[in-house]
C-alpha cells in the first residue's frame, strides 16, 4: 500500500511539475504586453501615436489577429512538437517585449502587436494541449487553474512594471530587461514534453464542423462567448471608467486616491488572489459533484454582483463588489477551461481547443468595443444590466440541460466509490 502511494504521488509530480513550468514561462511571456495596458494609454504621445483611439486599436489588435491564426497554429501542432512551438513563441514574446521601447507610430506598433498576438496563440494552445494531455477528469480542473492562477503573476508584473519601474527607468530600459528574460528562461522548454497527442480518443479524425453538432460543447461555445463579451469584454474594461462616474474615491490623511488608482487596485487584487483561488475552485470541480454545479453558481453571482453595481451602498463594499466580479470572472475561466477540455477528451482534442479558444478570442476583441459603444448609446447602468441578465440566462440553460458528459459521469463515478 505504502509503495502505491508512493507511486501515485511521483506520477501526480510528473504531470504537475511540466504545468508549473509552463505557467512561468506564460507568466514571463505575459510581462510586457500587460505593461503596455498601462502604459500605452498614459505615455501615448511619446510612443508617436496621435490619439487614444489609437491606442484602443494597438490593445485590441492582438485579439483580432488571433483570429485567423488560431486554425493554422492548431494544424501546425500536428505536424511540430510542443517544444518547438514554444521555442518559437518565447523568441517572438521576448524580442517584440525588446522593440517596445523603440517603437514609433502607429504601423510600428500595430505589426508589433499583431506578432505577438501570433505567439501569445502559438503559447495559449500549446498549453491547452499539454494540459489536456497530462491530466484526467480526477486533476484537469486543478491543473487547469494552477496553470491560470500562476501565469497571472506575469500581469499582475507587468503592470506594475508599466506603472512604477518605467517612470524611475524608463520604457527602453523596463522593456529590455522583459525581453531578456524571455530568452533567459528559454532552457526550461527542455522540462516540457517534446510531443503532445491532440487527436481523437481512437485516432479518428473529428471536424470542426461535425463538433458543432454537439449539444454539449455549443452550449459551452455560447457560454464561453457571451462569458467574454460581457464580462471580461464590457465589463473589465470599462471598470475604471465606471469608478471614475460614480465619482468613486478614497481619502488617506492628505493623498486622495482617485479611479485609475483604485481601478488598478482592484485588478492588482484580483490576480493576487487568483494565484490560489483558481487552483483551488479547480480541484473542487474534479470531486464527486463535477464542474456543472459550480459552473451554475458562478454565473448567478456573477449576475448578482453586477446587478449590485446600481446599488447605493457604502464605498468600501462597493469596491469589494467590483472586485468580487472580477474574481468571479476569473473563477468561470477556469471552470470553463476545464469543461471543455473534459468534451475535447471524448471528441478530437485539437479541434474542440481550437474552436473554443476562436469564439473566446471573438467574445474578448469586440466585447471592450461593444462596451462603450453600449455605455455611450445607452448608459452604462443599462450595459451592466444587459451584462448581468445575460450571465443568468446562462446560469438558467445550464440548470435546464440535460446532455451526458465526462463530468456527470465523473460525479457519479466518485458518488458510486
Amino acid at each position: 500500500m505504502l509503495r502505491i502511494k508512493k507511486f501515485q504521488a511521483k506520477q501526480k509530480e510528473s504531470r504537475s511539475k511540466p504545468v508549473f513550468i509552463l505557467a512561468l514561462i506564460t507568466a514571463v511571456s505575459l510581462l510586457g504586453d500587460s505593461m503596455l495596458y498601462i502604459v500605452l494609454p498614459i505615455h501615448w504621445r511619446e510612443a508617436g501615436l496621435i490619439s487614444l483611439v489609437e491606442v484602443g486599436v494597438l490593445l485590441s489588435a492582438n485579439r483580432f489577429i488571433r483570429l485567423p491564426l488560431n486554425p493554422l497554429i492548431s494544424w501546425l501542432y500536428s505536424r511540430m512538437s510542443l517544444r518547438v512551438g514554444l521555442f518559437v513563441s518565447l523568441l517572438i514574446a521576448g524580442g517584440t517585449t525588446l522593440l517596445y521601447g523603440w517603437a514609433q507610430g502607429f504601423v510600428f506598433w500595430f505589426i508589433l502587436r499583431c506578432v505577438w498576438g501570433l505567439a501569445w496563440s502559438i503559447l495559449r494552445l500549446g498549453a491547452y494541449y499539454m494540459i489536456l494531455d497530462l491530466s484526467t477528469n480526477e486533476n484537469r480542473g486543478h491543473l487547469m487553474g494552477t496553470f491560470n492562477g500562476l501565469s497571472r503573476i506575469g500581469s499582475l508584473a507587468g503592470m506594475l512594471g508599466g506603472g512604477f519601474f518605467i517612470e524611475w527607468f524608463g520604457i527602453r530600459d523596463v522593456t529590455f530587461v522583459f525581453g531578456l528574460m524571455s530568452f533567459l528562461i528559454l532552457p526550461l522548454i527542455l522540462q516540457i514534453p517534446s510531443a503532445v497527442h491532440i487527436g481523437g480518443p481512437e485516432g479518428t479524425k473529428v471536424t470542426a464542423s461535425s463538433l458543432l453538432k454537439t449539444p454539449l460543447l455549443m452550449r459551452m461555445l455560447v457560454t464561453v462567448f457571451f462569458f467574454m463579451l460581457c464580462l471580461e469584454g464590457m465589463i473589465t474594461a470599462t471598470l475604471s471608467h465606471l469608478i471614475e462616474v460614480r465619482n468613486v474615491s478614497i481619502r488617506l490623511d492628505a493623498v486622495i486616491i482617485g479611479a485609475a488608482a483604485l481601478a488598478s487596485i482592484i485588478q492588482g487584487s484580483r490576480l493576487i488572489v487568483s494565484v490560489f483561488l483558481s487552483p483551488w475552485i479547480g480541484k473542487k470541480s474534479d470531486g464527486r459533484w463535477g464542474r456543472r454545479p459550480y459552473l451554475i453558481t458562478a454565473l448567478l453571482l456573477g449576475a448578482v454582483f453586477i446587478t449590485l453595481v446600481e446599488f447605493q451602498i457604502p464605498v468600501y463594499l462597493w469596491l469589494s463588489n467590483l472586485l468580487a466580479i472580477l474574481l468571479i470572472s476569473s473563477i468561470l475561466v477556469v471552470l470553463m477551461d476545464a469543461f471543455t477540455s473534459d468534451i475535447a477528451e471524448e471528441k478530437s482534442k485539437a479541434a474542440t481547443i481550437m474552436l473554443y479558444v476562436i469564439i473566446a478570442d471573438v467574445g474578448a476583441a469586440f466585447g471592450p468595443v461593444l462596451g462603450y459603444l453600449s455605455e455611450q448609446s445607452l448608459g452604462l447602468s443599462a450595459t451592466y444590466g444587459i451584462s448581468a441578465a445575460v450571465l443568468f440566462l446562462l446560469s438558467v440553460q445550464w440548470v435546464f440541460s440535460r446532455e451526458k458528459s465526462s463530468d456527470q459521469a465523473q460525479s457519479t463515478q466518485n458518488t458510486t466509490t
